[in-house]
């Protein structure tokens, strides 16, 4: 007897999330008996939104309005809603990648803390391909848009050990305080299986 081809959910997502969601990924076609195929973006690109929107607006048109997760914050482009609406794509009620990671509860709690800049895992580890290539700063810029924030704080997930060097490192770059807070992938992963069933069922 043949064996039933597993459905395939079609993922387009920023590269920010790389690490994170290659974690989950098995977890979640388990739970759904489909295959994930994700196509990652360059994370730097939501610096000059006529980029991006090429980007996005050429991964959608591959997968030829097929129903597929995009995989990006309602506000890393302003005209999100058109940019997506012909193409099938559903993406994240979440403002940016901080809030795919942090339920709205918890960022109140920690935003009463101070004024918070916050940092994924994977912004740490390419925090000179985002700032230094894709915004063009130096270290004087660096310091004048981060002198706003009281200070830093790097969402870890556990993906990989987080050194006091690279933590100096960008403080450096930055002079703002840097801290590191453990959180757990489970709100991540809800929000992306949510979608994800969304994709299927449609």
């Amino acid at each position: 007897m043949a064996m039933m081809k597993k459905q395939t959910i079609p993922i387009l997502s920023c590269g920010i999330y790389q690490l994170e969601l290659e974690k989950i990924v098995p977890e979640i076609q388990e739970e759904l008996g489909a295959e994930l195929l994700v196509r990652y973006l360059p994370p730097a690109l939501d610096v000059n939104e006529t980029h991006l929107a090429a980007a996005i607006t050429e991964g959608l048109q591959a997968l030829a309005g097929k129903p597929s997760m995009l995989l990006y914050g309602r506000m890393c482009h302003t005209n999100m809603a058109e940019l997506t609406k012909d193409s099938g794509a559903i993406y994240p009620r979440s403002s940016n990648c901080v809030e795919a990671f942090l339920s709205p509860e918890k960022k109140k709690e920690m935003d009463a803390t101070g004024n918070v800049y916050y940092l994924t895992m994977s912004g740490l580890k390419l925090w000179k391909e985002i700032y230094q290539q894709g915004h063009g700063w130096d270290a004087v810029d660096a310091r004048i848009n981060f002198g706003f924030f009281d200070k830093i704080v790097v969402l870890d997930c556990g993906l990989f050990e987080i050194t006091d060097e690279a933590l100096f490192e960008f403080f450096e770059f930055t002079q703002t305080p840097v801290e590191v807070m453990p959180i757990s992938l489970d709100y991540f992963k809800g929000q992306v299986l949510g979608i994800c069933r969304k994709v299927r069922d449609s």
